[in-house]
């Protein structure tokens, strides 16, 4: 049953991803200025600009701090439908951290409505492509039973009651005795992970830590 919740690129994305990158010019992820290089995820300047968060704690691994051209990766990857951003967000993870020792990737779940809106979970294709490049399997294995208010418009108290028995284990999902590595495109104040690692430690999951692109704060994030 664990299969039924596999994460994976099919065909059809695969072949729409080649036509997209021979129809349109490598672009820097933060700034979107046109890259020579094609295997470049960024120009220069925004490698040099971007500062890196790294791990914030022993379970808390983040690559970006909330700069402003990863305020506005985050937001075409979002808001704009642009899922093709997917890729050098998680290579850009990938850079920062490698291959982490973990049994499974399990993306962060946002609600079935949400889902319809956007027309894809960002944290799903973030693990997809994450599970491509450490050579894990990536899940979808949790469900969001509540469909919670927007987070950024919360205080960290709010954020908490906003999220509090919002997440359950899909049905035959199980991750026992499993060391768990939750994929999320934002870590703000970790009121929505650490609801999620309640459910997964809950369920014997051996361990829990989070990885995500970018690190925001509470003032003016607008995401």
């Amino acid at each position: 049953m664990m299969n039924e919740y596999l994460l994976k690129k099919t065909t059809g994305i695969v072949v729409l991803e080649k036509i997209y990158k021979s129809i349109f010019p490598n672009k820097c992820l933060f700034c979107q200025r046109a890259l020579d290089d094609p295997s470049k995820i960024c120009c220069e300047n925004c490698e040099t600009s971007t500062g890196y968060a790294h791990n914030l704690g022993d379970n808390i691994h983040v690559a970006y701090d909330y700069a402003e051209g990863v305020r506005h990766a985050i937001f075409r990857f979002k808001y704009e439908g642009k899922r093709m951003l997917a890729r050098p967000m998680a290579e850009a993870i990938f850079k920062c951290f490698g291959a982490i020792e973990t049994d499974l990737l399990l993306c962060v779940p946002s609600h079935e409505s949400r889902v319809k809106e956007r027309g894809y979970n960002q944290a799903a294709l973030l693990a997809t492509e994450l599970s491509l490049l450490m050579g894990l399997s990536a899940y979808d294995g949790m469900i969001r039973v509540k469909d919670t208010a927007k987070q950024f418009a919360l205080n960290p108290e709010e954020r908490v009651v906003n999220v509090a028995d919002a997440f359950a284990l899909k049905e035959n999902f199980c991750v026992e005795g499993k060391d768990v590595l939750l994929v999320d495109d934002i870590f703000t104040t970790g009121a929505t992970v650490e609801e999620c690692a309640k459910v997964l430690t809950d369920a014997h999951a051996k361990s829990v830590r989070i990885i995500a692109f970018a690190r925001a704060n509470l003032k003016g994030s607008g995401l």
